[in-house]
């Protein structure tokens, strides 16, 4: 569940960017005008334990007013949805809703990336250090690497592609402490309707 928090966190982010390496200031700013989103992708899981890559595909809503559905596996075998007030995670076919504690401290910080609720540049910078290490013409790569010790046990670092100039991204990958890998390669956006049944735990 970290893994996917982690990843969903920075894929939504609508944060106001001034402060920020430039690019991605640029492309910060731009999200609060993405609108409601449709988004496939692909995810890659690498540990020292698995001889192969293991690969699943997902999907992603994201409505401009914060609420979003989270599904990976076809069918999906983990859902996380937030309907604008509750989080709600299901992980198993047959598995019954969790109602995510909005008392954890960390779940209620990372609840504020995915819905793009009450995030800042201040909150952001507080938790990571943050430098463009490649920029090319079609994409730049902004690496973030954790600064609270808890974090930094778990998390080596996150890599996103994101479009320069643009509003799309195109992959993330996240670096965990024992090795593992976590990447997650994003189709493009389609434009999504807010069909209110996407949010019900149900």
């Amino acid at each position: 569940m970290i893994r996917l928090v982690l990843s969903l966190c920075l894929l939504t982010l609508s944060c106001a960017a001034q402060g920020l390496p430039p690019v991605f200031e640029k492309w910060a700013a731009d999200q609060k005008t993405v609108g409601n989103i449709h988004v496939t992708f692909q995810q890659v899981r690498t540990t020292p334990a698995l001889k192969e890559p293991a690969k699943s595909e997902g999907r992603f809503w994201k409505m401009q007013d914060g609420r979003f559905r989270w599904e990976l596996g076809s069918p999906p075998t983990t859902i996380m949805i937030f309907n604008g007030e509750k989080g709600f995670l299901k992980e198993g076919k047959d598995a019954v809703w969790q109602e995510l504690n909005p008392d954890d401290r960390r779940a209620r910080t990372w609840m504020k990336f995915l819905s793009g609720r009450e995030m800042d540049t201040a909150s952001l910078t507080a938790n990571f250090s943050i430098k463009v290490t490649q920029q090319e013409a079609k994409f730049a790569t902004i690496t973030l690497v954790p600064k609270p010790l808890l974090v930094k046990k778990h998390l080596k670092q996150i890599d996103m592609q994101i479009e320069p100039g643009g509003k799309r991204m195109y992959l993330i990958r996240i670096i965990q402490g024992d090795g593992s890998t976590l990447t997650l390669t994003f189709g493009e956006p389609k434009p999504a309707s807010a069909a209110s049944g996407l949010f019900l735990a149900k």
